[in-house]
């Protein structure tokens, strides 16, 4: 009897699941019947009765999409909050919210974190934008060039390189993110070799997101082969470091993030170490085209 009450409870749930969720008709046939969990201007990410995860469907692709009827007021808070000013204080703090009043004595926010009204002296206010001006990396996909230099010591001297490597880089959220790096350059000159290898694997944090800055740190391990006979120089080995960085995004470009970085890491190549302070005379920089 209890059996027969579950299966008719699963069955009523899956019949009536529809009537709590959208159905979205794609141009190509397909019908998919989930909750509409983020809008973009190009794109809206879907949760799929079924699925394990979330998809992103672009908007040339859709038909119709039939909503439900909390779609309407969800779609309402989704633009109330895009539209709501960002805050930026000179003390470092962030408010988000909606301006009531603005004159040149004092700012009043309403805020959309549920700690009411704010009202602040305008002084004390760095700059204002809105929130849809913030760029969104959740779950975008990069590939980009890295220049990187290094120092490789042993008791004879210094030997300055520079790498230039490929990157894949994927965002698993709006706040982390993880990049492979893989450089390989060989060149062969009257019996004289020059070869360089190095792969790389980073993992990064979003600590603050400043407009169209991400700001962010991590750490990374990799592997690296160096074959220089002008030098002698030959040997293969591990490294690892740390880093923190800036990327940032133009309005003009919205699909291009340009990104410079701060860091130490050490390496080993044979008799070889490297130990690179990059936030000396060898920053790094970087250029990323995402999806």
């Amino acid at each position: 009897m209890i059996r027969k009450s579950l299966l008719t409870l699963l069955f009523c749930l899956i019949s009536l699941s529809p009537l709590w969720a959208e159905t979205i008709y794609l141009k190509n046939g397909q019908t998919i019947i989930g909750k509409v969990l983020k809008y973009k201007a190009d794109s809206i990410t879907v949760h799929a009765i079924g699925d394990h995860q979330e998809r992103e469907i672009n908007k040339d692709d859709i038909y119709l999409i039939n909503f439900d009827v909390n779609s309407e007021q969800r779609y309402t808070d989704f633009k109330k909050q895009m539209a709501a000013n960002v805050v930026y204080l000179k003390n470092g703090e962030v408010i988000i919210g909606r301006i009531t009043s603005y004159n040149p004595d004092f700012i009043t926010i309403e805020s959309l974190k549920g700690t009411g009204i704010l009202q602040m002296p305008t002084a004390e206010v760095n700059m204002i934008t809105t929130q849809d001006t913030v760029v969104d990396m959740n779950q975008r996909t990069g590939i980009g060039y890295v220049q990187h230099k290094s120092t490789l010591n042993d008791s004879t001297g210094n030997i300055t390189y520079t790498t230039d490597q490929f990157s894949y880089k994927s965002f698993l959220d709006e706040a982390s993110f993880i990049d492979t790096l893989v450089a390989f350059g060989s060149r062969k000159n009257a019996g004289v070799k020059l070869q360089v290898l190095s792969l790389d694997l980073r993992y990064g944090m979003v600590f603050d997101h400043f407009k169209n800055t991400l700001l962010y740190y991590g750490g990374q391990v990799g592997f690296l082969q160096v074959t220089d006979d002008v030098n002698q120089v030959s040997g293969s080995g591990i490294g690892f470091g740390g880093f923190i960085g800036a990327e940032m995004f133009f309005t003009q470009l919205p699909n291009f993030g340009f990104a410079t970085e701060l860091g130490i890491g050490y390496k080993r190549a044979g008799d070889y170490t490297a130990l690179d302070f990059s936030a000396s005379s060898f920053p790094s920089f970087s250029m990323h085209y995402y999806f």
